[in-house]
């Protein structure tokens, strides 16, 4: 596993969480909720990848297809 892309998952969520504060003290609180919904997608999206590359790794280990 990629230690890197751990940071940049937890940059991303550091980010979004001091955009969704901005946002709400502000008084939008509509885009601080698009805000952290991009978030997560985002996150999610980076951890797919990284999954997919763990799967590739377990197939290749086991001789699996």
């Amino acid at each position: 596993m990629d230690i890197t892309m751990l940071f940049k998952i937890a940059g991303v969520g550091i980010l979004v969480t001091i955009v969704q504060q901005l946002l709400k003290q502000s008084g939008r609180d509509e885009l601080a909720t698009v805000a952290v919904v991009i978030g997560l997608i985002i996150g999610s999206l980076m951890m797919l990848s990284m999954l997919s590359g763990y799967m590739d790794s377990v197939k290749q280990t086991f001789s699996l297809f």
